[in-house]
Order: C-alpha cells, then structure tokens, then sequence
C-alpha cells in the first residue's frame, strides 16, 4: 500500500513539474482539446500569442482561432478528424488573435488516446512564424527585385545598343559628305549639318535615359581630377555654338571668377554646363540673349552662371523643375520636344560632387536663371581634361581590320577611313577576323562587342595573342562595366556609337604617334 501512495505521489509530482514547464513556455501556445475541439488547459504563451486569458478561452471550441473562411469550410472539425486518424498533423496558416488580427502559425495538433484507444482529446502547440515568413518575403522580393533590376539593366543596354547602332552610318556618312562639301551644291552644307546635329540630339536622348539609370541606382562612376572649370565652359559653348548661331541669339560670355580650378570628374561637370546651355538655348526665342558669367561667392566657391531672357518658368513649378521627366509646363514638352531628363541629371551629377544647382525666376515671360556652385581648389596650369577637337592633326596611313556585322556601319566607315588615307580591311564576324589576321598584319583593330558568331573579346584576345596590335571598341555598349570589360579584353580605347570621327581620329592619332 505504502508503494502505491509513493508512485501515486511521485506521478503528482512529476504532472505538476510538467504543467509548471508547460506554463512558462512563452513562445508556443500550449494546450489541450477535448474530443469536440474545446480548450481544456492554456498555457501562458498561449496568452500571449492568441490574445486570450484562460478564464476567458477554456470551455469555447479552437474553431474560433481559425478565419471565418476555414471554419466556413469545415477546417477546424477535418483537423481534427486527421489528427485522430493519422495520431499527429502539422499545419500552416493564418490564425486569428483575440482582437481580430492575424498571424502566421505552425501548428502542431497530436491526437490522445486512452489505454484502449478511444480519443480522450488533442494537444495543440502554435508557433507565431509571422516574422519568419515575413523574412523570408522580404529575402524573395530582394532577389525578384534584383532580377528585376538586372533584367531592366540588360534590356536598357541591349535597347542603347540597338538604338545607337544605326546612327553610326548615319554620322559617319554625314561626316563624309562634310569633308567632300565641295563638290556639292552650298544649299547642301547645311543640309549635311541638319543630318549631324539630329544624330547627335538622337545620341544624347539614348544616353540621358542610360545615364538616369545609372544615377538612381548608384552605378553611374565618376573619375575625379583637378580640372579647369573654365576650360570645360569655353569645350560646352564650342559644342553648342552652332544652335547659338542657328538661332541668331546673343551670347555673352564673362568668365570672371579668379578661383576656376575644381575636383570633378571633367567629362560629367562639362555634360551639366551643356545642359544648361543647351537649356537656355532651346527655351529662348531666335533673336535673344544668353550671359554666361563665372565668378567666386565670399566664401570662394566656383559659381556658374546662365541667364536667358527665354520664356520663364511659373513660380510653382520652379520646385520640380529638377524631377526626372518634368519640363516646367506640360505645353513646353508639346513645343520644344525632348524628355525632360537633362535638368535631373545635372542635379543628380552636381549632388555627387557635393555642389549646389539653383533656379531663378520670375515667372512665366521673365526668363530663367540657373546657377552652379562648387568648391574651388587651388588654380594650376589649365587643364582641361578632355581632348579638344579645335586642331587636327593629320593622321598618317594606318592599316586597319574593320569588324563590325552592321553592313551599313562597316561601308561607311570603312569609305571614311579610306578618304582619310588609311588601309582598311573588313570582316563581319570574328571567324572571318581571325582568317584575315592569320594572313595579314595590322596596326589598329577596330572591332564591334557584339558579333554573330562570338564577340568583339573574343576576337581581340586571340589577335593580341598573335600581333602587337591596338583595338578600339566601336560598340553601342558603353556603361563603366562595358568599358572595365573591354580593358580585361585587351581593347586599348572604347568608343561608343555613334561614332564621332573627330574622337576616332584623335584615336588613331594617338595610334599612329
């Protein structure tokens, strides 16, 4: 009898032990069912989780922890059902709180039997997995977004590639008929330069979506330097003076500031003062007036300036003036064309050299003014940091092995390079390129990326394994990854098309020194 009292004791002990185990578990919901699927027991993390004390929940059936949706569809009764028949289930889903809300649960339901086997009630353990899967959303949507991204990004080169390719003939065939001028009729000179500045604009549109691209994303690279602010103003005024004179406009220039050095990357600083004069320009009317002033602020800053008598901007649209896509009026985008993109660069490009952009003006009729601020460092010897195009040297014969798949492009520019004196062969694949360079010996190889049958790597690789030759890229593809794979390559230059043939020149130049 004494034995029967200690192992009646010893398993009182041991259930109590096992409540108070139960009970302190915070993170499950712990507690059991009857055989109808009514709360027996609750431990405190069930409290927790679902929301309900015990005094309020036992006796009331588990099937108001599921949605109304399930416990329409008979879910809570066929779980149970299961359980009983298979001993134990596993379940996902959501489960509803006390006040409403719902969360993501894993659950655990196991079936109770007596020692004859009749079901005496349930165990059920809840676990909250809504962070969990929330993480686990989180980590799937940043691999679709970064599939996304660089589907995006593979389409926009792809697209630049496409886009650019057909302006190459285009460019280059004006090129040559500018240099033949002469034997055409004078009327046809302008004609020719129609032809160049449209191929140009149509460039330049290509690469204002790219170049937005790459700013958003933070995958544009700058390339910094010290360079001649004043410099890079007098190459932006040169490139767009054939509009200033198109349109009869006045152009004033006083670059007065003493302080004109600046950090920058020169190629970007001389791409924001070209948007603000193109700015200026394409706003205002034929007969106006543009000033262009530098000067130092107190603090001796490097300030630019442009002031234009154009059509204004209304005070109100002043503050989005910068945004990607706006033009200050919607009537200005149906009259003066474009996509709106050259002021939001300018200001993505000024922010990343931790300059300021700004915009005056009085409204509509009044004209505009638009100034830039950048920390000024120490004048040296100007240096202007890009290649100026206002002298030619001329470029002594070179044999060259042309290989580009675009017939258009390879008739054009191989006529070009011809008229300019050099040697010039062509393929249009690289098993072709490589059948001549077994034959043949050259000094440059000007070769496209994007071949039918491999690619523009490929063919540079294996050349440079066999002679010691240059390559230039000529190809639609210019992001700095583009040009980071060319290098690896081998290419020694990357242009991007269209081709302008002062800059291939200037290449060859440089080839042929």
């Amino acid at each position: 009898m004494s034995d029967d009292r200690s192992s009646q004791s010893a398993l009182q002990q041991t259930e109590e032990q096992f409540h108070t185990l139960v009970d302190s578990v915070e993170d499950y919901a712990i507690y059991m069912l009857d055989p109808g699927g009514n709360v027996v027991t609750w431990n405190s993390g069930a409290q927790k989780i679902k929301q309900y004390a015990a005094d309020e929940i036992i006796g009331k059936n588990f099937a108001c922890f599921y949605t109304a949706e399930e416990v329409a569809a008979g879910k809570p009764q066929r779980n149970l059902r299961e359980a009983a028949r298979k001993g134990r289930i596993c379940d996902q889903g959501l489960r509803v709180r006390k006040d409403g809300s719902t969360f993501h649960a894993e659950v655990v339901l196991t079936a109770l039997r007596d020692r004859v086997g009749e079901i005496r009630g349930f165990s059920k353990v809840t676990r909250d997995i809504t962070d969990q899967i929330r993480s686990r959303e989180i980590e799937a949507a940043k691999i679709a977004a970064e599939k996304a991204s660089k589907a995006k990004d593979d389409f926009l080169a792809a697209l630049s590639h496409e886009l650019r390719t057909p302006l190459t003939p285009a460019l280059a065939a004006a090129d040559y008929l500018a240099n033949n001028a002469a034997k055409f009729p004078p009327e046809f000179a302008e004609d020719v330069n129609v032809i160049k500045r449209s191929v140009k604009l149509q460039a330049r549109l290509i690469d204002d979506l790219l170049d937005l691209t790459r700013i958003t994303r933070g995958k544009l690279e700058l390339h910094f330097d010290r360079i001649d602010a004043h410099a890079l103003v007098r190459d932006a005024i040169e490139i767009a003076k054939t509009d200033v004179a198109d349109r009869q406009l006045k152009l004033s220039v006083r670059l007065s500031a003493n302080q004109h050095h600046v950090w920058a990357d020169p190629v970007r600083i001389q791409q924001v003062f070209w948007n603000l004069i193109n700015n200026a320009v394409k706003f205002t009317a034929p007969g106006g007036k543009i000033d262009i002033v530098t000067s130092n602020d107190n603090d001796g800053r490097f300030q630019f300036a442009i002031i234009d008598n154009g059509i204004g901007i209304e005070l109100r649209r002043q503050t989005s003036l910068f945004a990607p896509f706006v033009q200050g009026d919607p009537s200005v985008s149906r009259q003066f064309g474009g996509l709106g993109l050259g002021l939001a660069i300018s200001k993505h490009l000024v922010d990343l050299h931790k300059g300021a952009i700004e915009v005056q003006s009085r409204g509509r009729s009044y004209g505009s003014t638009f100034k830039v601020t950048f920390d000024a460092v120490a004048n040296q010897a100007e240096k202007s940091g890009l290649d100026s195009q206002a002298t030619q040297k001329s470029v002594k014969p070179l044999r060259i092995l042309l290989v580009e798949d675009h017939g258009d492009t390879r008739y054009t520019l191989s006529r070009l390079l011809t008229y300019f004196g050099h040697e010039i062969s062509v393929a249009d694949n690289t098993k072709n390129a490589l059948e001549i360079m077994a034959s043949q010996k050259f000094d440059v190889v000007l070769c496209d990326i994007g071949l039918p049958d491999g690619t523009g790597y490929d063919v540079i690789t294996e050349a440079k394994r066999k002679q010691a030759v240059k390559a230039v890229a000529l190809t639609g593809f210019g992001t700095d990854e583009d040009i980071r794979r060319g290098k690896e390559a081998g290419f020694d230059f990357h242009l991007v098309k269209p081709v302008d043939f002062h800059e291939l020149r200037s290449v060859l130049d440089q080839v042929a020194a």
